[in-house]
Order: structure tokens, then sequence, then C-alpha cells
């Protein structure tokens, strides 16, 4: 029990000598001993003194001749013999003295650094982790509700040339960043294509070549409210191929 209990106590420390595993090897064994240990006391202790005799000693400080005959043969011997009584030669005492003394003193002595040494040995992460002041935070900090998703900022468009504002250069791609995740058959209007554009969705046209003013595709964006929004630059750039004739 002293042994498994001093690996469960100083773990690193017995990481030292031993592989890990002996450390709930001893957990293992410590818990199957304890359990013993009680069932032990139990049905030995507690059936065989309390129960099957009703041993009164604790209360009376005494046993019966019958009690003592069957626990203390010896000792019953020694009282009718009359031997029990009679008192130790000086010289006797003086001789198991200078024997005891000394072997007590050095007992001690050893059982007093083992028990420092049981709770001592260890030095765990408190004393070993130096602390990092750098790394405290606050011991509260109040929850923030999760902000709404929100698109990926558009990075400032470069200068479009006139011969580069067509479908194929530069439409085709905005709409596929900006729009054809929702308008690919939301509503029956498709700009993931040119010619689906050109079609349009359920509430007829929206794209007017030549005519960007009463195009409704630019009337939803103009507001600047729309949920794939253009940004200023770039809802002047679709006007103006609109305005060119929607070249492909």
């Amino acid at each position: 029990m002293g042994l498994t209990g001093y690996m469960m106590w100083n773990p690193i420390a017995t990481s030292r000598i031993l592989p890990g595993e002996f450390i709930p090897a001893a957990k293992a064994a410590h818990g199957a001993e304890a359990i013993l240990a009680v069932l032990a006391i139990i049905i030995w202790h507690m059936y065989s003194v309390h129960l099957k005799t009703f041993n009164k000693a604790m209360w009376t400080g005494s046993l019966t001749e019958d009690e003592m005959l069957h626990e203390h043969p010896l000792e019953l011997a020694d009282i009718k013999a009359g031997v029990i009584d009679q008192p130790i030669a000086v010289a006797v005492l003086r001789k198991r003295q200078r024997g005891y003394y000394p072997v007590a003193g050095i007992l001690a002595v050893v059982m007093l650094a083992g028990v420092y040494g049981f709770v001592g040995t260890e030095e765990t992460a408190l004393t070993t982790i130096p602390i990092q002041p750098e790394r405290l935070v606050s011991s509260y900090d109040p929850q923030t509700p999760t902000p709404l998703p929100t698109f990926a900022p558009t990075a400032t468009p470069e200068p479009v040339a006139v011969a580069d504002l067509t479908w194929q250069v530069y439409i085709g791609p905005l709409f596929q960043q900006k729009c054809v995740m929702c308008h690919g058959q939301l509503g029956g209007l498709s700009l993931a294509s040119y010619a689906e554009a050109m079609v349009g969705g359920q509430s007829g046209t929206v794209i007017l070549p030549g005519d960007s003013a009463n195009s409704v595709l630019i009337s939803i964006q103009a507001p600047g409210n729309h949920l794939g929004q253009l940004s200023v630059d770039e809802l002047i750039l679709l006007e103006e191929w609109v305005d060119a004739g929607a070249p492909k």
C-alpha cells in the first residue's frame, strides 16, 4: 500500500525510474488492496469479534477465563503461575533501555525522513513551469454575439479598357463572383452564361443592349441594397457595357 501510494502521489518522480504504465497499475493494485482490507474487516473482525462471540473487552477492559484460554493462553498461564506481575530487575531494564532508545531514535528519524520524502519528492507543474504574465487573460470575458456571415471584400478593380469591356473578359467573371451564387436558377433568372443572361427570367428581359437606363438589372442594382451588390465602379462599368450594346 505504501509503495503504490507513493507512485500515485509522485507520478512524475516515478516515471523517471519506471515506465509510465506502472502508475495506472499501481492505482489498480492500491484500489484492490483497499477493497481486500475492507472485506477482511467486515468478514473477519466484525463477524468474529462483534457477532460470533460479542467480545466486550473494549468496554469492560477484561476477558473471561475461556476467552483468555482461546486468545492469550501463554499470558493466562503466567497469571495462574503468579509471575505476570513480578517487577523487572533494574539491570535487565537498563540493558533493554540501552538497546531500545537508539533503535527507536533511528527508526523515528528514518520514518520522518520517509514522510518528508513521500510528500516532498514531487515537483509539480506549479513550481516547474515559470509564470508568463504576458499570457495572462481576464478571468471574465463577456460573450459577444457571433457576427452574421458577410461576403468576402472585393479587391479594388483595375481600370478596364474599353476593348476588354465584354462578357467574356469582364462581365461574365464579375457575375460569377457576385451573382451566380444566387442567380443560377433563382426566379428563373440565370447569369451563368451570356445566352441565359440575355434571355432573362420569369419577369422578362433584364438586359436591354444599348439602354442601361431601362434595363431591370441596372435598376435593381442602383439603390445599393441588393444581396449581391456591385460596387460603384463595377456598376458604372456594367452600365457602360450595356450602353455599348452588351458585347459578348
